[in-house]
């Protein structure tokens, strides 16, 4: 365990003074962002207008370097930032933008800085993810997407699966494999390349959460020589760090979700005591009581860790001293958010389900929470986590 960086100074406190204002003025009133599954194009249109706002006060960049639209501010101030938009139930940044610029600002070139960190710091410029593969997901090492030289530049084919979004972004950053025959994750590059390019082709996949992800193919789709981001066949190492890891996000830390349950929680609790159950209220029930005790307790362990993970972090790079310890973060949070969303139904009952109408609990607010976990392998497995903590941050084999 580490000292933790103090956040609560009286110019710390002036500064989530400052963004809870904002908040206050921006968020739409009863609408509620997290853990919301709806992908309608009216709340993706709330979430940039909410995310240009922010990118007018040039929070979006606010640990950036100011040559490149950034503040140039501390780790610990956009701790404070991001506690304050889960408290308010703000959206998240819209698709994988923010992790698309931690990979310019770590290994992009000049050019390729200058060409695209503004828009993604405005939110004018939206970023799809071309990763996982029908064949290649949570092992994404087994991705057959290729890209081959050409001339002074690529040709890229083969398919991508589970785009959130993607139908909405204007660029993608994919991965692709550069060489083959060598170790399964080297020979990986990765490219970013425009979405209107001839030979992409995008068709919708409709989720179970009701929600639209897209199947994107690349039918010999040229790419220029600058599309290539960071070192040729490096990318597993440079700009994934391993499916088992966590992307490297600038602006928003890996702990986002852990940040919410909190809120969450709060909300569970506050039901609890206000509602009555067999002349009672429901807080009062020994077998309810323990189970918000369990839940309690995960999620201040979840807050301890990702506070530690603040004390080891720059300003860009939130595995600074350690880069195991977002894994271990985050391998825990998939292993107590199933919990988390079952202990929810198993306490609000079978009216928990009920999304809208009269019988909607709190407007149907805690609804998502019987979809919830379906999601919880995105990024991968909490299986995966496990082997990465293992063969990364304890040396064992695999």
């Amino acid at each position: 365990m580490v000292d933790f960086v103090p956040d609560d100074t009286a110019e710390l406190r002036g500064w989530r003074n400052e963004a809870r204002q904002f908040l206050e003025e921006t968020i739409p009133g009863g609408f509620y962002f997290d853990y919301d599954y709806d992908e309608s194009p009216e709340r993706w249109a709330k979430c940039i207008d909410f995310w240009q706002a922010v990118g007018r006060k040039g929070w979006t960049a606010l640990t950036w370097p100011a040559a490149y639209y950034g503040q140039g501010r501390s780790a610990i101030e956009r701790y404070i930032l991001q506690e304050e938009f889960c408290t308010y139930a703000a959206p998240n940044y819209p698709v994988i933008g923010l992790a698309v610029a931690t990979a310019l600002l770590r290994h992009g070139t000049p050019e390729q800085k200058k060409q695209h960190l503004k828009g993604i710091a405005e939110c004018t410029t939206l970023w799809g993810e071309g990763y996982s593969e029908p064949g290649a997901g949570s092992d994404l090492a087994a991705l057959t997407t290729t890209a081959r030289r050409d001339g002074d530049g690529w040709i890229l084919n083969g398919q991508k699966t589970l785009g959130t979004a993607a139908h909405m972004c204007q660029w993608m950053m994919v991965l692709a494999r550069t060489e083959v025959g060598v170790q399964r994750h080297a020979g990986i590059s990765c490219f970013i390349l425009s979405l209107d390019l001839p030979g992409v082709t995008l068709l919708p996949l409709e989720n179970m959460a009701d929600g639209q992800q897209n199947q994107t193919f690349f039918d010999n789709v040229r790419l220029p020589a600058d599309a290539l981001l960071g070192t040729e066949g490096q990318a597993w190492t440079e700009i994934w760090f391993g499916q088992g890891g966590e992307k490297l996000v600038a602006g928003t830390p890996p702990d986002i979700w852990q940040m919410r349950i909190e809120r969450q929680l709060k909300l569970l609790r506050g039901y609890c005591a206000e509602t009555q159950r067999h002349g009672a209220p429901l807080d009062q029930d020994p077998v309810v009581r323990l189970q918000l005790a369990e839940l309690y307790s995960g999620v201040e362990l979840l807050k301890l860790h990702a506070k530690e993970n603040y004390a080891q972090s720059t300003q860009l790079d939130w595995h600074a001293s350690n880069p195991v310890s977002p894994i271990m973060n985050l391998g825990w949070f998939k292993e107590f958010w199933p919990d988390f969303c079952q202990t929810y139904m198993d306490i609000l009952g079978p009216q928990a389900m009920v999304a809208e109408g009269p019988d909607a609990l709190c407007n149907g607010h805690f609804e998502h929470y019987f979809r919830a976990s379906f999601g919880n392998h995105a990024g991968g497995t909490a299986q995966l986590k496990r082997m990465t903590m293992a063969t990364r941050g304890l040396g064992l084999p695999r």
